[in-house]
């Protein structure tokens, strides 16, 4: 009996020390909240997203008669991706193009055809590249955030949320999105799953806020761990 009870207070005593071997998420600083967030949410294989974008257009090409109105896919790490892009062409068509990423290769639908084409690297905008491990949003949530704030807590779809604000680096997002994003200083609000540390909504605003020069970028994740299946298609070998 005394052996039984010595080891239960062994194993109660190192549950403890383990328990203060990991911070808490609310002992953790904005900043260091924040990059806990990059990292679970880099950590998961597979994910859902959307992309909205509303104010200041943003053009797709050098001409501006091809606009990036949203995008919605599902992200397989590590780089490949199947979306889907809407784009404004001239002054008011719509088109849906059809991208996939795969093995450091994009691929895109051709808008009058709708038969595949292989895109040579930084010929267009790939959102694989949004999400790489070593410059994406994940790695910026870790390493190019600053100002962070903890807003507070919040209800999402039945969830509690940390909500937090800051600043994220215009250079390093210029990078990852062709020159789409970063024109001038990215304000960013995200939203990430306080029990998941998961990210799972992200705004950002590129230029001033509540300007008409400004466009804001936002950025919707669900369906963690959903399986996906990306395969290049049979063109360009």
């Amino acid at each position: 009996m005394r052996s039984f009870l010595l080891i239960a207070i062994l194993f109660i005593l190192a549950s403890c020390s383990v328990a203060n071997e990991t911070p808490q998420a609310e002992a953790l600083t904005p900043r260091e909240l924040s990059a806990a967030i990059g990292q679970a949410t880099l950590a998961s294989e597979s994910v859902s997203f959307a992309l909205t974008l509303s104010g200041r257009p943003v053009p797709l090409d050098t001409s501006g008669l091809m606009q990036l109105n949203r995008m919605q896919g599902d992200l397989l790490r590590p780089d490949g991706v199947v979306a889907t892009l809407r784009v404004i062409l001239g002054a008011s068509a719509v088109a849906d193009l059809r991208t996939i990423s795969f093995a450091g290769r994009q691929y895109l639908t051709n808008p009058l055809t709708r038969q595949w084409m292989c895109l040579d690297p930084a010929m267009t905008f790939d959102p694989a590249i949004l999400f790489a491990p070593d410059q994406g949003i994940e790695y910026l949530l870790q390493e190019g955030f600053t100002d962070v704030a903890l807003v507070g807590t919040e209800e999402l779809d039945g969830r509690e949320h940390y909500h937090l604000r800051g600043t994220l680096d215009a250079a390093q997002l210029q990078t990852i999105s062709l020159g789409l994003l970063g024109r001038d200083a990215v304000s960013a609000e995200l939203w990430a799953d306080s029990t998941t540390m998961q990210l799972t909504r992200l705004v950002l605003v590129d230029g001033e806020v509540e300007s008409e020069d400004a466009t804001t970028w936002t950025l919707t994740f669900s369906d963690y761990g959903k399986t996906v299946d990306v395969r290049a298609p049979m063109v360009c070998e």
